[in-house]
């Protein structure tokens, strides 16, 4: 079974928000689990040493700054599936608890994650 970590963004708005909780619950501690978003960069070597443990990644990005990305990018991880929410359709304002569209961020984390497991 192949290890996928998953970076949401996190971000201030419902697109980041949504990154967040679509993570939470896709990470079971076996197959997927969370990389943190702030330690990456910050360069904290557990943090990163965890997260270079993962055979697969997704960066999953609120918005088209693309955070979650340019955290993986920062320590080196180039090889990675990259899902950003706006890109879906859903718009990003300043209501966090705002999960409109929700579902169609959940489906497409199951799409791509389903493309890295054809890789294997």
């Amino acid at each position: 079974m192949m290890s996928i970590g998953i970076l949401p963004c996190q971000g201030s708005s419902n697109t980041g928000m949504m990154t967040n909780k679509v993570t939470l619950n896709k990470v079971d501690g076996k197959e997927f689990k969370t990389v943190c978003a702030l330690g990456l960069p910050l360069g904290i070597e557990g943090i990163i040493k965890n997260a270079k443990s993962n055979e697969g990644f997704v960066a999953l990005n609120g918005c088209p700054i693309k955070c979650a990305s340019k955290a993986l990018l920062s320590v080196g991880i180039d090889d990675f599936k990259e899902i950003t929410v706006t890109d879906l359709g859903i718009q990003k304002n300043g209501n966090m608890k705002d999960e409109t569209g929700i579902e169609k961020l959940s489906d497409k984390l199951d799409e791509v994650v389903e493309s890295l497991r054809k890789i294997q």
